[in-house]
């Protein structure tokens, strides 16, 4: 969450910079420069470049913030089943990789180099990935389903076509998934799979 101007002012600028040009270019000089604010406030306030880039990664990432809405959402003893909801954040999630440059090139990033800043956000990610386990592990205490190997595989599905959505080549097993269509039967394949595993009859 952005809590003042000079925060936002600084979160445009490390948008511009990352979208353009990826995190290569994401020193603390041109963020500075561009947003405008004094390199005192990014040391006053976040004690270096990496904190500040932490946050900002942090409020980008689809896992660290929907998923930890979805922990509060089953807390509060949703209407909505554990299947639908988890069917509903995984939908989300490949819809919003789809169509944010930013966190595309952020997922890059956190597969390709390792680096404090990457295991850090990684690190949050299985943070907040924790507690739906936790939920998962307590409804399905009286299966043999193994939550967390189905949300690794279909949660790195959702990614990796994403991803590939983004490349010059946005065709997998035939299906154009840069088209409705064909990723609306990506949307159905998941639902498909977590209603074999995940449906009412499982959770009672």
């Amino acid at each position: 969450m952005v809590n003042n101007e000079n925060d936002s002012k600084l979160f445009l600028a490390i948008d511009e910079i990352f979208g353009k040009h990826g995190h290569e270019e994401l020193g603390i000089n041109k963020v500075s420069a561009m947003s405008g604010v004094d390199k005192s406030y990014i040391y006053r306030k976040y004690s270096s470049l990496e904190n500040l880039l932490e946050k900002y990664f942090e409020q980008k990432d689809y896992w660290s913030t929907k998923v930890d809405l979805l922990n509060k959402v089953i807390s509060k003893n949703s209407p909505f089943s554990f299947n639908q909801l988890v069917k509903f954040y995984l939908h989300k999630q490949f819809d919003s990789i789809l169509s944010d440059v930013h966190l595309q090139k952020l997922m890059l990033w956190s597969v390709t180099e390792e680096n404090e800043l990457m295991k850090k956000f990684i690190a949050k990610r299985e943070e907040v990935g924790n507690h739906l386990f936790e939920i998962a592990q307590e409804q399905l205490k009286n299966t043999d389903i193994d939550f967390r190997a189905i949300s690794a595989i279909n949660v790195a599905a959702m990614y990796y076509l994403s991803l590939h959505a983004s490349s010059n080549n946005g065709t997998f097993c035939g299906l154009n998934l840069n088209d409705k269509e064909d990723q609306d039967k990506i949307k159905n394949a998941v639902s498909f799979i977590n209603d074999i595993f995940l449906n009412d009859s499982n959770n009672t």
